[in-house]
């Protein structure tokens, strides 16, 4: 596995940090109509005899055990990628969600290298699935072989800006366009751009609440929001984008909120949404558009691009702008 960090000394760490957008992440092929798998991710490459990095596999903490297990990176990249896409998927989308396993790796390694973490034990990545990618092992039901083929292929493929490693995002579906790191988190991020997308529809999906449900809902968060009135005066979208991307709402006046922290309290599948209140039935109706974080690459997509013979370096430059495609045998620009 000495390819997998191979220059890595060479790399300057990138310290962009922006708040972490929980994110649901499940084996789902492409076009289901299941919540999206989404995530931050990024990762890495191989050290020479004088890195600081030994020729190890991904050390995973069981956050539960607190056990220790070392698994090998093309294993850890497999195993993340089967949580994410079915093996039916284009092969070209296997490839680059598995560069930026790859990405998420080097990039987390480099800024443990800077700054430790000491409820991780002296690992990479636990599984605490709020902070870190799900993973599926070897014998839990998911044949690895072809994910592991595909990494094989890629194998120290990361993707760079500027030539440090990216931190990286990608969501399910994005409609007809993703949204910037500025739009979502707040954070300029320059490889993070709002970008088209070209997918068969807008991945719509309508979710219905009883008033009491929704109540319920927002009133046993942790800043248990408390609502008063009529329901029909409980929501206002109060800062909106003319394609639905909802940045912020207001709770009966008095309460304000990102469309981000909305969506995830009322599980809707994305923070692109338009809803109505039906009083004679006491319903709200949330429509939204899109799947996931919107940041990123968006796997449907890709898997359009794919489709039509684009390759795997192809479909990471068009989604994150202004990068290269580093590592591997040779350097790829």
């Amino acid at each position: 596995m000495k390819n997998f960090f191979k220059g890595l000394l060479s790399l300057t760490v990138c310290l962009i940090i922006f708040p972490a957008v929980p994110w649901l992440i499940g084996t789902a092929s492409v076009g289901e109509e299941s919540l999206p798998a989404s995530s931050e991710l990024n990762i890495p490459k191989s050290p020479s005899d004088s890195s600081p990095f030994s020729d190890e596999g991904v050390l995973y903490l069981d956050a539960v055990t607190g056990k220790i297990t070392e698994i090998p990176v093309l294993d850890y990249v497999a195993g993340a990628v089967a949580c994410q896409l079915s093996p039916e998927c284009p092969e070209e989308l296997l490839k680059a969600q598995s560069v930026i396993m790859y990405t998420y790796i080097l990039k987390r390694r480099l800024d443990l290298s800077s700054q430790s973490d000491s409820s991780l034990s002296g690992c990479d990545v636990s599984s605490d699935v709020n902070k870190y990618p799900r993973i599926v092992f070897d014998g839990e039901g998911v044949d690895l072989e072809i994910y592991k083929k595909i990494a094989a292929e890629v194998e120290g493929e990361f993707i760079s800006y500027a030539g440090e490693p990216i931190t990286v995002a990608f969501c399910r579906s994005a409609g007809k366009s993703t949204e910037s790191a500025l739009t979502v988190l707040g954070i300029d991020v320059p490889y993070l751009k709002e970008t088209p997308s070209e997918e068969p529809d807008n991945y719509p999906v309508t979710v219905t609440y009883t008033s009491e449900e929704v109540f319920a809902r927002l009133t046993t968060t942790e800043d248990e929001y408390i609502l008063l009135g009529e329901p029909s005066g409980w929501i206002e979208i109060t800062q909106a984008k003319e394609n639905g991307y909802v940045s912020e709402v207001a709770l009966d006046s008095s309460y304000k909120l990102s469309g981000e922290e909305f969506a995830l309290i009322l599980n809707l599948p994305s923070a692109r949404f338009t809803y109505r209140y039906s009083p004679g039935t006491d319903r709200f109706t949330f429509t939204s558009s899109g799947c996931g974080s919107l940041v990123g690459l968006s796997q449907r997509g890709a898997a359009v691009m794919a489709a039509r013979g684009e390759s795997y370096r192809d479909i990471l430059k068009h989604f994150f702008s202004g990068v290269e495609i580093e590592g591997g045998n040779e350097d790829i620009g």
